[in-house]
């Protein structure tokens, strides 16, 4: 007989929990505004940031550089002139003027003017991999891509607006099945050295937890190299919480984990409340798990085939509430998603082996046909579905109500296209 898994929290043991992560959300906030009243202490202040993205705007008749930068965990935007080199991925020393700085805009990422004071000559490890990654594609948006794909390097807007037209954004977007494919990979390519070393010199050890924490280890060096992408490190923090959870016999795939999750990351970096990148990951898991709570009995193959056209249909209202953009290809997402999961480890293993440029010419093809419509969803009916959304966590109607409202945005897009 199989034991059945146990829920993660009973009503005491959860009311402790949320007791322990309020009082660390607290000292992570008294944390935040100790280093915000350091950075504000004078009129100006000079820091070491490293450019994470590097591009033109034009706004009535006059264009300029537009810099993001980091430092830290936090980011900001500066602007400079049109004609400064491509700076992406240098590490800057700058003078920012700070006086017009509130507390929410440094949590939230803000803009200041500033001034260079001097360029340093290494590239950022990512972007430098990036670079190696365009050198394999003749066509700039291809190496652009792949750049984003596999180093989380920043796309300009017009690639970011075609790809988001698509609805193939999340894909570009390093995150969860990222994560998931690089550590089954590892884990995979490890197993069986560690089959034969195990039965040989150490058959008492645990070899699927061993195995883990080798695949976990180096997936937290790329999550380093990468920078702390926000969507990745919610997906690095629900691996390793879902592992610990699997390991002890508690119910893994529950709203609970997922809670966990983020209330936990949000207590140890509470600038993650405003990251579209984490609320958009977050979403993912929510009606992958919402969609398994009710249908998760289907047969593999079936939930293979639905669980992508479920998740697409419920968050068609997030992609035209914040990109705005549209085109007939951006149902065929479900379909893009399905194939991604054998696209993303051949075209790594691709660019491994010297020939990422294989598929460029069906890209660029795609990329060529697509015509970008702007169509948008009023705030009103966006929080509609998600009210409807959170409803359905206690009832399978509104499940199915966000669900037919889902679909009514992308019959009223398609026909707005068409």
């Amino acid at each position: 007989m199989q034991l059945e898994r146990v829920a993660l929290f009973d009503p005491r043991s959860l009311f402790f929990a949320s007791a322990v992560l309020l009082a660390l959300f607290a000292l992570s906030l008294i944390g935040e505004y100790s280093d915000y009243k350091q950075l504000t202490r004078f009129d100006t202040a000079e820091l070491d940031v490293q450019v994470q993205n590097h591009y033109l705007k034009t706004k009535e008749n006059k264009t300029y550089s537009v810099l993001k930068l980091r430092f830290g965990d936090k980011s900001f935007y500066t602007t400079g002139s049109k004609h400064w080199r491509d700076l992406s991925g240098r590490t800057l020393h700058v003078r920012v003027w700070t006086e017009r700085i509130g507390f929410w805009d440094y949590l939230r990422g803000f803009y200041a003017h500033s001034v260079v004071l001097h360029v340093k000559p290494d590239l950022a490890s990512n972007v430098a991999l990036a670079r190696k990654i365009a050198a394999q594609h003749e066509d700039a948006m291809m190496g652009e891509l792949y750049g984003a794909l596999f180093a989380a390097t920043p796309m300009r807007p017009q690639l970011r607006q075609k790809l988001a037209a698509s609805g193939t954004s999340h894909l570009l977007a390093i995150s969860g099945f990222h994560l998931g494919v690089i550590t089954a990979l590892i884990y995979a390519l490890l197993s069986l050295p560690y089959r034969r070393l195990q039965g040989r010199y150490f058959p008492y050890r645990h070899r699927r937890r061993d195995l883990f924490v080798i695949a976990a280890t180096l997936s937290l060096g790329y999550l380093l190299f990468l920078g702390w992408v926000p969507s990745m490190l919610r997906a690095f923090a629900m691996m390793i919480i879902a592992f610990w959870l699997y390991d002890r016999g508690i119910k893994v795939v529950s709203m609970q984990n997922l809670a966990l999750t983020v209330a936990l990351l949000l207590a140890l970096w509470p600038s993650l409340l405003f990251s579209v990148g984490f609320w958009l990951s977050v979403m993912g898991v929510y009606y992958i798990f919402l969609y398994l709570r009710y249908w998760g009995d289907r047969p593999l193959w079936q939930s293979y085939v639905l669980l992508g056209t479920w998740v697409y249909v419920m968050m068609v209202s997030v992609s035209l509430w914040l990109f705005g953009t549209f085109s007939l290809y951006h149902p065929l997402s479900v379909v893009w998603s399905l194939l991604f999961t054998f696209f993303y480890p051949l075209a790594l293993l691709l660019h491994v082996s010297g020939f990422g440029g294989v598929f460029d010419g069906a890209l660029l093809w795609a990329m060529g046909h697509l015509e970008v419509h702007e169509v948008t969803l009023s705030s009103p009916m966006f929080g509609l579905h998600v009210t409807l959304s959170l409803l359905a966590l206690w009832r399978r109607r509104f499940a199915w109500a966000a669900l037919g409202l889902g679909v009514w945005f992308t019959c009223s897009a398609l026909y707005e296209v068409a």
